[in-house]
């Protein structure tokens, strides 16, 4: 291993990623059958109000081409719908709002996630576990300030 800053955080970090099961492209870490991208959509429009797509690809951190093909599978599995946004003074912008099997799928999901974390945490020794949740938001917070 090199000696270079941030070698040993970004080796421990893509241990974790592959450990985790983020690169599995056919099912999420917590074991649901869909990509990791479309468990985070389902999961960001069941526990918020309805989004438009440009605030859903903020959310998710994806661009907005990524996301209209997002939306366009959710749509294509009936699991989410357009509608026209009420409080937009453009009328071609749609709000995303999740179906009723869209809302019983992302909670099958959001369940799982809970499920998963709550083993995850529990492997960790309870001592550290408030440290483990206080680096994860200093990496979220270092990560936003590099944008």
């Amino acid at each position: 291993m090199s000696d270079a800053p941030g070698d040993e955080l970004a080796e421990s970090f893509v241990e974790f990623i592959h450990a985790f099961g983020v690169l599995r492209s056919d099912t999420t870490p917590c074991g649901q059958p869909m990509s990791v991208s479309t468990a985070h959509a389902l999961c960001k429009l069941a526990i918020g109000p309805p989004l438009n797509q440009r605030d859903l690809a903020a959310r998710l951190g994806l661009s907005t081409s990524a996301v209209s093909r997002l939306v366009d599978q959710l749509v294509d599995k009936c699991w989410a719908e357009r509608e026209v946004d009420p409080d937009a003074s453009d009328t071609r912008v749609r709000l995303v709002t999740l179906t009723a099997e869209g809302s019983r799928v992302a909670g099958q999901v959001l369940a799982a996630r809970s499920e998963r974390f709550a083993r995850l945490l529990d492997a960790v020794p309870a001592s550290k576990r408030s440290t483990v949740i206080e680096a994860l938001y200093l990496l979220k917070g270092a990560t936003d300030a590099l944008e």
